[in-house]
């Protein structure tokens, strides 16, 4: 009898290397508003409390940096310098089951003390794993992690595009394949709306289309494949964990929708993508070259997020549509669990102030002896923390963190 195993391809195939991984110590400099920090962790639960606007926040963001090579807050980088530094440096210490310690370093430096106008300091980031130069490339899949904050409100209610990149950023974050393909297609995207508008003032003829046709067809197909498989693999946990959050019956669905190609087809296969998304291609040639600008591809796609088959970016009050934000992070962790036989580090960001006592006790209750999990809070005596836990407390205060309670 052969037995087939089902393995996700939006994984990198090292993340099956190791069976768990935990962040042992966290070391910042020049990060935000954190001069200088040395802070060990370790297994359980960690609760940093602290009025607003004290350093809660960055805490998690420099985990997610290191983790990642991304920042899921700055629109530039250079915000993470702290105003009176050059540079900025992360150092994330880790224990993995199978690969024993390891350390990920990060770094940022200004290119420029500062540019005319309002334009950006430009900003050169550096990795390391174990002293060894790396890419943020080469983060992806090294640590699983899972962020939640309270600006994922925006993944509902905010335009297509912030829920392209919920899905781009997860997929990129697990796969190097996937923002390997995500890079390129970018690149070919961009090159070929620059055709396009060339061909449209009459400086090229149209016969140089096809060829970049073939490009996007063929990265837009891998995205395409991993993007409808992903979202599969999490609507067969969103229900559940809605349910769970909410106390209802009521059912979370998410939904991949395109509005370019035969949308009686449903693609399967990557092949599948590559035809449907040529076709498109050579479907909207014109309208593409009076606009200049590429009209089909994965680019324009959005995820509809639904309760009983409601649209919550329509329909849903603020408490709705932050218990779903929530609901997909806490399936996102529940799925990678599941997949990996691996629990991702989480980080919550005060993000569960939408629910009543009774089901922040027992989300946190059980989400704690499942994963190595970071909360933020402006109220340690509203979390309900489970009892039993091995639950650590800290108390945030500018830029500094101090008063651990182990209880």
């Amino acid at each position: 009898m052969v037995v087939t195993l089902y393995v996700p391809i939006y994984y990198s195939p090292a993340l099956w290397l190791h069976w768990w991984v935990e962040l042992r110590r966290l070391q910042l400099q020049g990060f935000r508003n954190y001069h200088t920090l040395d802070l060990p962790l370790g297994a359980g639960m960690h609760v940093f409390a602290g009025a607003n606007a004290q350093g809660k926040t960055n805490l998690l963001e420099a985990v997610y940096f290191a983790a990642t090579g991304r920042s899921p807050r700055a629109r530039h980088e250079s915000e993470l310098i702290a105003w009176n530094s050059d540079t900025a440096r992360v150092v994330a210490d880790y224990e993995g089951a199978a690969r024993g310690p390891f350390t990920v370093e990060a770094a940022l430096g200004r290119r420029e003390a500062g540019q005319q106008g309002h334009q950006p300091v430009r900003v050169q980031k550096k990795f390391r794993v174990n002293g060894v130069a790396r890419t943020a490339a080469d983060l992806a899949g090294l640590v699983p992690v899972v962020l939640f904050l309270v600006d994922d409100l925006e993944i509902i209610r905010g335009e297509p595009a912030r829920r392209r990149e919920f899905l781009d950023t997860d997929l990129a974050t697990m796969s190097r394949t996937y923002a390997w393909a995500l890079r390129q297609y970018t690149r070919v995207i961009d090159q070929r709306n620059k055709l396009l508008k060339d061909i449209r003032e009459g400086k090229l003829c149209p016969d140089c289309l096809p060829a970049w046709n073939e490009q996007v067809a063929d990265y837009g197909g891998r995205l395409l494949e991993v993007r409808a498989r992903f979202v599969r693999d999490l609507n067969s946990v969103t229900g559940t964990t809605y349910q769970g959050l909410t106390a209802s019956g009521q059912q979370l669905t998410l939904e991949y929708r395109r509005e370019w190609g035969d949308l009686a087809e449903t693609p399967v296969t990557r092949a599948d993508f590559t035809f449907l998304l040529a076709a498109a291609l050579a479907a909207v040639e014109r309208e593409e070259i009076a606009r200049g600008s590429s009209l089909a591809g994965p680019h324009r796609d959005d995820l509809r997020i639904l309760v009983d088959g409601r649209d919550l970016r329509q329909f849903g009050s603020q408490g709705e549509q932050r218990t779903a934000v929530l609901a997909l992070r806490v399936a996102e962790f529940e799925l990678q669990n599941k997949l990996l036989s691996e629990p991702p580090v989480l980080l919550l960001d005060d993000i569960l102030s939408e629910l009543d006592r009774t089901r922040r006790a027992a989300l946190l209750a059980h989400l704690a002896p499942m994963a190595q999990v970071i909360v933020t809070t402006t109220d340690v005596d509203a979390l309900g923390l489970p009892p039993h836990a091995d639950v650590h407390q800290y108390r945030v205060c500018g830029g500094g963190v101090g008063g651990v309670v182990h209880y």
